[in-house]
C-alpha cells in the first residue's frame, strides 16, 4: 500500500524519501537512484532503470505501487512536472522543520498537510487492523493479572495514554522504558502476565529483546508495530499493525504515535466492553475521585 500524499504529487521525492526506511534492499536501491537522479529518471525506460538498479522490471513496478503511483509512466510524468526548486528542496532535510513542511509553506498549507497526513495514516490503519487480533488481545488482557508495556522514546506517550485508560477500569499496568528494567521484568514473567511491545519499526533492540525474553518466560506477548516483517513480530503471539507511514525525522514521528494511540484505544475499548458492567462502575468511581482531587487542588491553590 502506497503512502504518498495523493493531493500533493509535487512532493513525490519527499514521499519516496519517507519510504526508504521501510524498504527492502532492492526497493531501496530504486528509491535512492530516483532521489539522486530525478531529472534522469524522467527520461529513462523501465528496463533501463531496472538495469541501473540491478533489479527486475517487476521490482520497479512494485516500487512504483509502493510510492502510491499507478504506473512507471505516471512516475515519469510527475518527475517531469517537478521544478528546479522542488528538487533542490528535497536534497536537503535542513529545508524542512517537520515532515514535508518548508519555509515556503503558508499557515493554511501547514494545516492541510499535517491534518491530511494524520487522516491518511488513520485510513490506512483502518484497513490493516485485524478485528480477530484485537479480540484475541482483549481476551488475553482480561485473563492477565498484570499488563506490562515495553517501549522506548516517543512510543512511551502511547503507553502512558493506555496505562491511564486501563487503570481506570481496574487493570494493573506497568511501563518499562529502561532497557535493563525491561529485561529484568521479562525474565520474571509467567502465564499470568501480558507484555505489549510498542515500536514503530519493530526493530527497537531493547523492546525486541524484552519481548523475546517475555515470550520465553511464558507470558502472552502482543506487538504494536508498522511492518509485518519486523523482528518484534517473531516474538509476538498477537500482532497489531498501525500504518506504514514513515517520517524523514524519526524523532518527530508524531503520526506514528497517533496511530499507536488509536490502536491502544481500540484495544482498551474492546477489553472494557468484554466486562461492560465492571468497567462502567470502575470508570464512574474513578471519575468521582478524580473530580475530588481536582477540587482539592484548586482549593490549595486558592489558599496560596
Amino acid at each position: 500500500m502506497g503512502i504518498m500524499l495523493m493531493q500533493d504529487k509535487n512532493n513525490v521525492l519527499l514521499n519516496i524519501k519517507r519510504l526508504v526506511p521501510s524498504l527492502n534492499p532492492a526497493l531501496k536501491r530504486i528509491a535512492t537512484y530516483i532521489l539522486r537522479n530525478p531529472q534522469k529518471v524522467k527520461l529513462l525506460k523501465i528496463n533501463v532503470l531496472a538495469k541501473k538498479c540491478k533489479v527486475s522490471e517487476s521490482t520497479v513496478t512494485r516500487f512504483v505501487k509502493e510510492a502510491g503511483l499507478g504506473s512507471f509512466q505516471e512516475l515519469k510524468i510527475v518527475l517531469a512536472e517537478l521544478s528546479v526548486t522542488d528538487i533542490k528542496e528535497t536534497e536537503d532535510n535542513a529545508d524542512y522543520v517537520f515532515d514535508n513542511i518548508s519555509k515556503l509553506d503558508t499557515t493554511q498549507s501547514i494545516i492541510n498537510k499535517i491534518v491530511y497526513r494524520n487522516i491518511e495514516a488513520f485510513q490506512e490503519a483502518i484497513k490493516i487492523i485485524s478485528p480477530s487480533e484485537l479480540e484475541k488481545a482483549a481476551s488475553a488482557i482480561q485473563a492477565a493479572n498484570i499488563l506490562v508495556f515495553y517501549c522506548i522514546g516517543w512510543s512511551k506517550i502511547a503507553a502512558e495514554n493506555a496505562k491511564t485508560r486501563f487503570f481506570r477500569v481496574g487493570k494493573p499496568c506497568i511501563i518499562y522504558n529502561d532497557p535493563a528494567q525491561q529485561l529484568e521484568s521479562a525474565a520474571l514473567f509467567d502465564k499470568q502476565n501480558v507484555a505489549i511491545g510498542i515500536s514503530n519499526t519493530g526493530k527497537t533492540l531493547p523492546t525486541v529483546n524484552a519481548m523475546k525474553l517475555a515470550k520465553k518466560s511464558g507470558a502472552k506477548t502482543i506487538c504494536i508495530t508498522n511492518f509485518e516483517t519486523s523482528p518484534i513480530v517473531n516474538y509476538s503471539d498477537i500482532k497489531l499493525f498501525t500504518s506504514t507511514m514513515e517520517s524523514p525525522f524519526p524523532e518527530e514521528a508524531v503520526v506514528n504515535v497517533n496511530c499507536q494511540i488509536l490502536v491502544l484505544d481500540l484495544l482498551f475499548t474492546c477489553f472494557a466492553v468484554k466486562q461492560f458492567d465492571q468497567s462502567k462502575a470502575m470508570i464512574l468511581k474513578s471519575s468521582k475521585y478524580y473530580k475530588l482531587g481536582i477540587e482539592s487542588l484548586y482549593k490549595e491553590i486558592r489558599r496560596k
